[in-house]
């Protein structure tokens, strides 16, 4: 019994030791944490917007770029009547080549149109209706500038829409986490699609065409490609960041 009295003694003597607890310094940790997720979040998706609004932008202008009629200009006429001035100007589409007359610079209007298939056409018909022969040479001279247009221009029209198919497919599969690398891959085959397109369309061009201007035709699908490409490689490396961070 003494004994035990002795221990009952001393525990209660023994005051207990209070615990505090800084609430203030918990809750600001947890304020901090909560204050860097809701800061690190919106930069994930800004990015994600400016991919959108690129690959949008691209897909628009590329067959922008294929319906504008102005590919080639230049002004072939000018006369003066008075004080009133009358310009011809030359257009030179994709498919078809264009005159356009205009009183002072305003008052504009199309004299003439024509399909460069259409021309070639009617060249091998005049050709045929002519008794003397001509060397395959002497055709390919008169004739063959009109068949280099149109199959240039056919051709570059067909591979900026596949390529417009194309940035429409990315746009879609942008939206999913399991086929973002395949969009950027994508984006970035559609821009350079566009880039052969312009190239071999340039390389069909006759010599005749040397002398003429770049209309809003080409810049528009160089905008085209430059965009889609853009928004491929910043998609790409978005993603290796991101891979990064989690290893």
């Amino acid at each position: 019994m003494t004994e035990y009295s002795q221990l009952y003694q001393v525990s209660n003597s023994s005051t207990p030791e209070s615990i505090n607890i800084d609430i203030k310094s918990l809750s600001s940790d947890f304020s901090s944490q909560k204050s860097n997720s809701i800061v690190a979040n919106p930069e994930p998706k800004s990015k994600s917007t400016i991919l959108y609004i690129l690959i949008i932008a691209s897909f628009i202008l590329a067959p922008v770029s294929v319906v504008e009629d102005v590919w080639l200009t230049q002004t072939i006429d000018t006369d003066e009547w008075g004080d009133t001035v009358f310009t011809q100007e030359v257009h030179v589409g994709l498919r078809q080549v264009m005159y356009e007359t205009c009183v002072d610079g305003t008052d504009c209007e199309y004299t003439d149109q024509e399909n460069f298939g259409d021309l070639y056409d009617m060249c091998m018909e005049e050709i045929g209706n002519y008794d003397s022969g001509y060397y395959d040479e002497e055709i390919d001279e008169y004739c063959g500038p009109w068949s280099d247009l149109h199959v240039g221009g056919m051709t570059a029209s067909v591979l900026i829409i596949i390529a417009a198919v194309m940035l429409f497919a990315a746009f879609f599969m942008q939206g999913r986490p399991d086929t973002i690398e395949t969009a950027n891959y994508i984006a970035m085959g559609a821009g350079s699609l566009i880039i052969f397109a312009l190239t071999f369309w340039h390389f069909m061009l006759p010599e005749a065409a040397d002398n003429l201007d770049w209309g809003r035709g080409p810049w528009f699908a160089i905008l085209s490609a430059g965009l889609s490409i853009a928004a491929g490689f910043i998609g790409y490396k978005r993603s290796k960041e991101a891979g990064s961070q989690e290893f």
